[in-house]
């Protein structure tokens, strides 16, 4: 959620902002105006419990008729103006977060991620004498993958690892779990499923919208998370850190699940666009310093990319428009990387500073000279199962192999998946 506290201080600089991210200023303008019947709501309030309280120390002994008559009618009003105030405060609150966070300045501007810019390009794609295969029929013809039997058992958009595709995946996995640990991350298999309340903290959707964008369990009020963020970022709800705590970096496995809305059509072929999947990801928690976060999501750039060339991948990064930053982001960055069988580029990795905007719902806060500050927070990819299929594709050769990465060796204890 934004701090209304910008909107109060600088309005015109913060819907000019917004305004690149497809915000209707009419949103803004109806914020402001409820927010300015709030603050004049709330002074009466403290105008009213002023008087109650100097009334109070009027009492000498039993109070008289009038000072009892007195009382009761401040009390009466101010219950009309509490309850006036909360419903003014609600109004705001259901507002406010439907407002996204406020894009960095250097963020491209645009619409959709067709706009999105390129930052930095590496590698060079792997040259074929012969037509590559997509991950579709290599894993078919090497016993691999299995999608057609995924969708008899669970339906679309789902897929089997099945034998050294499955050992595959669970060393890819756990390499870049280790490599983490070994740069000081601290490691986390956190719970598939949160309570309501706590998604929603999380900044992504509005309460009213909540049950239905991802899967859930109303009954139980849990949601399946669909990024381990969703329970991790939470680990520290309302809670006051220590300054020298910081930074704090997380590093963590888990199923994902994801409803895949507004993709229907799309990405309907494979295993690329999955309603489940594995992730390793990275959570950090830093000073509220756009500075170091900023720079924080720049080193976490860096470990994505290193283990994108430990891989053998060629990839682009690039820089995330306005209109396609998700709601609690001031910057992404994709790593998109080649696929040879799809001749072209696909996203496989995210990277984002969300700066404050978590932590203002979830509470979070650190303690700098005496004053509590909300933190920030960013979040990035380690590792998707997209990056077995990009393994996949780019490592196949004319006989319809595929060479395993040899940081990989000692994870899957061969070196080439070939025809049983």
């Amino acid at each position: 959620m934004i701090d209304i506290n910008l909107l109060r201080k600088s309005p015109k600089d913060v819907k000019k902002a917004l305004k690149t991210r497809q915000i209707d200023e009419s949103v803004l303008d109806k914020i402001i105006n409820l927010d300015e019947n709030f603050r004049q709501l709330l002074s009466e309030t403290e105008t009213l419990r002023a008087s109650q309280n100097s009334l109070s120390k009027e009492f000498k002994g039993k109070p008289t008729p009038n000072q009892i008559s007195e009382a009761a009618k401040i009390k009466s009003e101010l219950k009309v103006v509490e309850e006036k105030l909360n419903k003014k405060e609600q109004e705001i609150n259901q507002l406010l977060e439907t407002i996204p966070n406020l894009p960095a300045p250097d963020v491209p501007v645009g619409n959709t991620d067709a706009d999105n810019v390129l930052f930095k390009e590496f590698g060079q794609k792997p040259n074929f004498d012969f037509t590559p295969k997509d991950h579709v029929d290599l894993g078919e013809q090497l016993d691999i993958l299995d999608t057609k039997k995924a969708g008899q058992v669970s339906g679309s958009r789902f897929g089997y690892f099945k034998g050294k595709g499955a050992v595959l995946e669970m060393a890819v996995m756990h390499y870049a779990f280790q490599k983490l640990i070994q740069k000081g991350y601290i490691g986390m298999i956190p719970p598939a499923m949160v309570k309501s309340e706590t998604e929603w903290k999380c900044g992504y959707t509005s309460n009213q919208n909540l049950f239905n964008a991802y899967y859930s369990s109303k009954e139980d009020d849990l949601v399946f998370i669909s990024s381990s963020e969703h329970a991790v970022v939470p680990y520290h709800l309302n809670e006051t850190l220590s300054e020298s705590q910081f930074p704090i970096k997380y590093v963590n496995y888990s199923p994902c699940f994801r409803r895949e809305a507004g993709t229907y059509g799309k990405d309907t072929r494979g295993m690329f666009r999955v309603h489940f999947f594995n992730k390793v990801e990275m959570n950090i928690f830093t000073l509220p310093d756009v500075k170091i976060s900023d720079a924080m999501c720049l080193e976490m750039l860096s470990i994505q990319e290193e283990i994108m060339q430990d891989f053998g991948l060629s990839y682009q990064v690039m820089s995330a428009c306005t209109g396609d930053l998700p709601q609690p982001n001031r910057r992404m960055y994709d790593i998109n990387a080649w696929f040879p069988g799809q001749d072209t580029y696909r996203e496989t990795h995210s990277c984002s500073n969300c700066t404050d905007y978590q932590a203002r719902r979830l509470n979070t806060k650190v303690k700098i000279d005496g004053k509590s500050q909300f933190v920030h927070i960013l979040n990035a990819t380690v590792i998707t199962d997209r990056a077995v299929l990009a393994i996949i594709e780019n490592h196949q050769q004319a006989d319809g192999s595929i060479s395993i990465p040899q940081c990989l060796w000692p994870y899957t204890n061969f070196k080439v998946i070939a025809k049983p």
